[in-house]
This record gives structure tokens, sequence and C-alpha cells, in this order.
């Protein structure tokens, strides 16, 4: 049954819509009409990628914007007036902020809004909604017992991948431009590629967490979703404060690429494999040098287990009291996880820092002889929905969309996603990874990456 209310297509990135509003193609009035229609539309048929719409502030702001462009006044950035939805953690003023759990249903509004979305505001950026997400950030999957489980808008039998599941459903389901997300072990870039998506995790410390509900302080990062790697270099510009740019300009003749051939590449679905090869193939044709390499660190079992000490403390710190007055209303593999961090003493925590400082700086060493490191973003294809009622399922796929994605977070390293599948295949993502503050750079080698291996945008 066609939509009464077309979605956003796979061409409208920002770029493009902020180009058809300069050129009076498009108002920012109708791209922000459009977009709340098809998600109110999506809603009424089940759907669940938004946990709130607002559609009277949201049609304010697009007003002003739309005034501001009739009057001449040049726009803040490309981001101005263009539809962007908010992952639930994040605060905005005179909201509440849920974080995908029923426990913080009576907490009070937020006072201010969180500096992330201050600054997408600040960019001219029309918040539209919240987006839906595993509760409090934890699960890989994206489910969500109190809200619903996204699925996946390229094959509802199958699942988004979390935690930023409703920020990559939304983008994916033509309901919104672009939408933020957050990545404490991989919650960004494992939605996006499970979506056929573009997404990138930036280096810690560069985007403020201010006003998100914490999940790690160590390792929350802050970053987009979006259609492209302009798209999503555009909104990480704002989050960081910074006036937009265009990316460089990187011949892929002459870089290097490494490829670890331990952990990353093990147990891969054959679909993930081969569109993993076919993209190093076309990397390769397009004169970049791939150069395959041992990564002993990453097949260590000590860097998983010092993860979850550091974590798994900081969460508890965080959301120990609100177990133990509301710890009913959570989902108990969330009060299990939250409550694992009671037990570790502040000597074991130390120990983890240390030991995750040596791990950096070791790894940062290696892959400073490549341009960048490449990998498949999440080993598998987006999960079937009906196998993960098989708790070892559950657990087994739990697990894969996080192994690839947990070393950047862990190892400090910023990491686009970009899709590498044929078209009309399930999707793919292939993962671009480098050191910690290259974000720029990074950014600029994966749209290289981008326009080598992914199709054509119809």
């Amino acid at each position: 049954m066609p939509h009464k209310f077309p979605p956003l297509r796979a061409s409208d990135t920002i770029q493009h819509l902020a180009k058809a509003r300069s050129e009076g193609v498009v108002t920012s009035c109708g791209l922000v009409e459009r977009t709340l229609a098809h998600a109110a539309e999506l809603r009424t048929q089940g759907g669940v990628a938004f946990t709130r719409l607002w559609p009277e502030s949201a049609k304010s702001a697009a007003e002003r914007e739309d005034r501001l462009s009739a009057a001449g006044t040049p726009s803040p950035s490309p981001l101005a007036g263009l539809p962007i939805a908010v992952k639930d953690n994040c605060d905005v003023r005179g909201d509440i902020t849920q974080a995908g759990s029923e426990a913080l249903a009576t907490a009070l509004p937020a006072a201010r809004d969180a500096d992330c979305v201050a600054r997408l505001r600040t960019a001219g950026a029309v918040i539209i909604g919240k987006a839906n997400m595993s509760e409090f950030a934890f699960t890989n999957t994206g489910e969500n017992r109190h809200f619903g489980t996204p699925l996946n808008p390229l094959d509802p039998l199958r699942l988004v991948g979390g935690s930023s599941s409703g920020s990559a459903a939304c983008v994916a389901d033509g309901s919104a431009v672009a939408a933020l997300g957050t990545d404490t072990g991989g919650s960004i870039r494992g939605p996006a590629a499970l979506c056929g998506l573009a997404g990138f995790k930036p280096s810690e410390g560069r985007i403020s967490t201010r006003g998100v509900v914490s999940l790690s302080e160590t390792f929350d990062t802050i970053g987009p979703i979006a259609r492209s790697i302009t798209c999503c270099a555009i909104i990480d510009s704002a989050l960081a404060d910074e006036q937009w740019r265009p990316l460089a300009h990187v011949p892929l003749s002459g870089l290097v690429f490494g490829v670890p051939t331990n952990v990353v590449l093990d147990e891969l679905d054959p679909q993930v494999a081969d569109a993993f090869s076919n993209a190093l193939q076309s990397l390769s044709r397009a004169g970049a040098s791939i150069i395959e390499f041992s990564w002993p660190e990453i097949g260590e079992a000590q860097w998983r287990e010092a993860y979850p000490v550091i974590s798994h403390t900081e969460v508890y710190a965080s959301h120990g009291q609100l177990v133990e007055e509301r710890g009913h209303l959570m989902d108990p593999l969330v009060v299990d996880i939250i409550l694992s961090g009671k037990p570790v003493s502040m000597r074991e925590r130390r120990e983890a820092l240390k030991v995750r400082e040596a791990y950096i700086l070791n790894a940062h060493e290696l892959i400073s002889r490549f341009h960048a490191v490449l990998m498949p973003t999440v080993p598998i294809l987006p999960p079937l929905v009906a196998p993960l009622k098989n708790p070892d399922e559950l657990k087994r796929v739990e697990f894969m969309i996080g192994r690839n994605n947990e070393i950047a977070n862990f190892f400090d390293c910023c990491a686009a996603t970009v899709p590498c599948q044929k078209a009309g295949d399930l999707p793919v993502g292939l993962l671009v990874q480098g050191r910690h503050g290259d974000d720029r750079r990074i950014l600029s080698i994966a749209h290289s990456v981008e326009a080598c291996v992914s199709d054509p945008v119809m």
C-alpha cells in the first residue's frame, strides 16, 4: 500500500535538501510537515521508531527558519530548517528524558537542552521528536519492552540493532533527515550498518555529553546516523561547535588501509564476507593499498574483561539508586547489568583504567602505520526477530553486533561506517577507523571510501 505521506528518499541528504531550500524548491515547513505526517502514519501502523513527536514546536521552528530565509538571512549551517530526531537519552528542554525506561516516567522535565541538542538548534536544525532506544542504552539488539522494539524498515522480519534503534529506524524509514545517537560500544555504528546508513562515532571528548543520560562517562560518545558521510560530517561540525567546512578531498590512490586478520573476520555471514571482500577489491582497483596485519591485542581477553569493570561501575554510580527505588519497572536484564557494578572495588576500577591506557598506547602506535583500519562493521546481517526467542541465539547476536565496534570504544578511536552491499542485498557496513583526534581526516577518508564502495544513491 503506498504511503499517504511519502517518506524522504535515500537521495534526500542534508546537502541535497539544503541546496533545494536555498533555491526555493522546498521549504522547511514543507519538509517538517512531510516527515511528521509520515512518522505519525507509521505510528498508526505500529511503528515505534519515535517515543515522542513534537509537531507544534517543530512547525513553529520551521516557520521561523523559512522567515529567515525569505528575509535573506544567511543559514548558519546546511542543517538549517531540516527535520532531525534526537535519541531519548538526550535532554530536550520542557520534556522528560526517559532513556527508554519506564523507571524515569515520573522524572522532572529537563530545564535545558543537552549541549548536543542546543548546538543542533544553533545550527538551525528542527527537532521533531525523541527516537526510541534500548533501555538505558544497554542492548545491541535494540529490544525495548516498554516502548516496543523498532523493526528494520528494509525488512520488518529483522531488527534494527541498538542501542540507537529508533535513531536508525526513523532515518531509514524516511521520517527524519538524520538523527542523533550515542555510542558506548557501537550503538551508533551497529544500527547504522544494519539499516544501510552512514554513522560516525567521534573521539572521546570531542562532543559534550552534558545533558545526556550516562551509560559510561568513560566510553560515552555522541554522533550522527544519516544518509551519507557528508551528512555525518555536517552534524559532527555542529555538535563540535565548529563552522562547517566541506570535507577535504582525499584521493584513494596512495592510501594505505590496514585490515586485521584476527577476530574481526571470524564467523562472518557469507554475504557480509562477500560484501567486505568486494569493497576491498574496489578500493584496491582505485589505487589504495590493502595491507593485512595481525592485531594481537584485540584477541586478548584482558581488555574485554576490563571493559565492563569500567563501564558497569560507572553505570551503577549513575543509576544504582534508581534501581533500588524503581528497579521493578526496569527490564530484569538491565537491573542485573547495573547491579553488577556494585561489588567492584575502586582498586579494580583503577587497575582496569590502567589496562586500558596501556592498550590505547599500543593500539595507536600500531594503527598509525595506516591511513585507516578497515573491518566489517557488524559480522552478521540484520538479525531475524523469530530466532532470538532462543536465549543462546539472542546472546550470540548481542555479542556479534558489538564485537567489532567495541574495539573503537575501548581503544579510543574515531570510526565511521558506510554501506558496502550490492544493490538489493541486505545491508552490510564497512568500518573506517582511526586514532583519537583524527575525526575530520577519518571522515574525509570515509567519504572517499563511500564513493568507491557504495552503490549510487537513487
